[in-house]
């Protein structure tokens, strides 16, 4: 499943960022976006932005520090990614409160980070792997998916669990395979819901 990613943070090019990595004992990205479905744990770029941001006194929030990549199909892999300290992803539609989900105050260890990741561009002065603006802070949004930077979200995964429960009348369905089917059945006959069977999220 695809998702737009909306975050607050700098670019860079992926030279740049996998230099980076490299010399911290990461296998580079090459421009292809990673997702981890148990983020950012089981990630080690997050992990590492993260204990380079603690190292500099910054937030202990692991969740708010990770790299994002574009990607579409049928193009090349991206030669841009984004470093973030403030991401949500938008599954299908989303109400947006950028001060409150996304605040727009840099962490402190940030520009530290920042600066580190920088560090690693070519001085040449014809770099031709060097992005336009790179280092630029700012909000931007990104489309992650096809097939890497996939976005699963809890609600979705939600709906594949037992038992699942009206929310109307509190009737349990505990059929493994069909569960939430049958939940919204019984919502649209019982109750008279127009959602359907696979109602959108809205988030």
């Amino acid at each position: 499943m695809n998702a737009v990613t909306v975050l607050r943070g700098f670019r860079v090019s992926v030279a740049t960022l996998d230099a980076f990595l490299e010399a911290n004992g990461i296998v580079e990205t090459l421009g292809a976006p990673r997702y981890f479905h148990k983020h950012p744990d089981d990630d080690p770029v997050s992990v590492l932005l993260y204990n380079k941001i603690v190292k500099a006194g910054g937030p202990e929030d692991k969740n708010k520090f990770r790299v994002v990549t574009p990607l579409r199909r049928g193009v090349d892999l991206s030669r841009v990614a984004y470093v973030t300290y403030a991401w949500l992803c938008v599954y299908a539609h989303l109400e947006l409160n950028l001060e409150q989900q996304l605040p727009e105050e840099i962490p402190k260890g940030f520009e530290a980070l920042r600066e580190g990741i920088l560090s690693f561009a070519k001085e040449e002065p014809l770099d031709i792997n060097k992005i336009p603006n790179e280092g630029k802070m700012g909000t931007y949004m990104v489309f992650t998916g096809d097939p890497y930077g996939t976005y699963f979200p809890q609600e979705m995964e939600d709906r594949t669990k037992t038992p699942q429960h009206c929310d109307v009348c509190h009737m349990t369905f505990d059929n493994r395979r069909e569960a939430f089917a049958l939940r919204q059945e019984h919502r649209i006959e019982v109750h008279g819901s127009k959602e359907g069977l696979g109602p959108l999220p809205e988030l």
